[in-house]
C-alpha cells in the first residue's frame, strides 16, 4: 500500500518542509544551493495533503563531482511528526518512506547522490530500492564520519580536559614558542593562500571550479548565516592558520573550510579557538565537517570531538549502479 504521492516540489514547498524537519540545514536552503549555478530539483512525498518527506536532486556532476564542494547533509529530510511516533511505528515509517520516496524518484531521475544527515541512521529503505528487481540498479550506500564536539553545559576548561594532554601542551607552545595570536578577522585572499598551502602538502590542488566558487560561498556564509573567520597570526601578523565557520539552523557551528600554512602548533591553537567561539555564541555543538582520512580524523578526535556516523547514498542508472 502506497503511503502517498511523490511529486515535484516548488522552492517554497521545499522551504516549508525544511522548517518542519529535524534535518533542516543551511546546506539545503534553496538560496544557498543557487550559489553553485547547477540545476536542483526537489521531490516530495505527500500524504493527506502534507509533504512528509523530501529528496533533493543536485546536479553536482556539472561541476565534475558527485557532491557540491564544502557541503554536507544534502539528503533526504523528514517531517518532524515522523519523529514523534512511537518507536516501533517510527522505525516502520522511516523504512517505508525512504524506500517509497527513493524508488519513485528513481523512476524519473537517472541518478541522484545524497549526503544524509546523521540523524538518519536507518538506511534500509534506501538499500531496498529495487530489491526485488535485480535487473534494476540499486542504491549504493557508503558510511562516512564527521567529528562533533558538544559544547552545551561545557566550559573552556572542561573542553580542554577532554582533549589529549599533548594537544593542551601544543596550545601553550603555539603562544610561547611560535608567538602566535588569535583574531576574528581575516580576508578571502588569506584563506585562499592557506588553502593552497594545504593542498600542496596533500599533493592536490585547488580546482578552477573551487577557485571560482569560494568567494561566492564565503561571502554568503559571512553575510547570511553568522559566518566568521577565525585566524591564527604569527609575530609578523601573517595568517598561518584560518577557519571559516558558520551557525546552522539549530545553532551548531560548522567548520567547512580550514587552511594551515607554515606553523607547527597553529592548527591546535585554531581548533581550541573554534571551541571557544562556539561557547561564546551559545552554540550547542561544533561539527568539524568530515573525519574520513587518517591524519584529519586522528587530529580532530584528539581535540575531543567524537566520531559521528552518517551515510552517502548514490543511485546511478546512467552507469548501471
Amino acid at each position: 500500500m502506497k503511503l502517498g504521492e511523490v511529486r515535484a516540489l516548488t522552492a517554497d514547498e521545499w522551504r516549508a518542509l525544511l522548517e518542519q524537519s529535524p534535518q533542516n540545514t543551511v546546506f539545503l536552503n534553496p538560496e544557498f544551493l543557487a550559489l553553485f549555478g547547477v540545476e536542483v530539483r526537489f521531490w516530495g512525498l505527500e500524504r493527506k495533503g502534507v509533504v512528509i518527506a523530501g529528496l533533493p536532486v543536485i546536479e553536482a556532476q556539472a561541476l565534475g563531482s558527485r557532491f557540491l564542494p564544502w557541503c554536507y547533509y544534502q539528503g533526504i529530510v523528514l517531517h518532524r511528526e515522523i519523529w514523534r511516533a512511537a518507536r516501533a511505528k517510527r522505525t516502520q515509517y522511516e523504512i517505508e518512506i525512504l524506500e517509497e520516496l527513493a524508488t519513485s524518484v528513481a523512476e524519473v531521475e537517472p541518478r541522484f547522490h545524497l549526503s544524509l544527515h546523521p540523524s538518519l541512521m536507518d538506511v534500509r529503505g534506501l538499500d531496498w530500492v529495487h530489491y526485488h528487481t535485480p535487473d534494476r540498479p540499486r542504491v549504493q550506500l557508503a558510511p562516512r564520519y564527521t567529528a562533533v564536539q558538544s559544547t552545551s553545559s561545557e566550559t573552556s576548561e572542561s573542553l580542554r580536559k577532554a582533549a589529549r594532554s599533548a594537544r593542551r601542551q601544543e596550545e601553550g607552545y603555539a603562544q610561547s614558542r611560535e608567538g602566535l595570536t588569535l583574531s576574528q578577522d581575516g580576508t578571502l585572499d588569506e584563506l585562499v593562500g592557506l588553502l593552497r598551502d594545504t593542498f600542496d602538502r596533500q599533493n592536490t590542488g585547488m580546482s578552477e571550479t573551487e577557485a571560482r566558487l569560494l568567494p561566492v560561498y564565503t561571502s554568503y556564509l559571512l553575510a547570511e548565516v553568522h559566518g566568521a573567520f577565525l585566524t591564527v597570526r604569527n609575530a609578523e601578523g601573517a595568517a598561518v592558520a584560518m577557519a571559516l565557520t558558520f551557525a546552522d539552523v539549530d545553532g551548531t557551528i560548522h567548520v567547512p573550510i580550514v587552511g594551515t600554512g607554515n606553523t607547527r602548533f597553529g592548527g591546535t591553537l585554531l581548533y581550541f579557538a573554534i571551541l571557544d567561539h562556539a561557547l561564546s555564541t551559545g552554540a550547542p555543538a561544533v561539527d568539524f565537517n568530515g573525519a574520513n582520512s587518517p591524519s584529519r580524523a586522528y587530529f580532530k578526535h584528539s581535540i575531543g570531538a567524537r566520531p559521528v556516523l552518517f551515510f552517502e547514498a548514490s543511485y546511478d542508472a546512467v552507469n548501471g549502479k
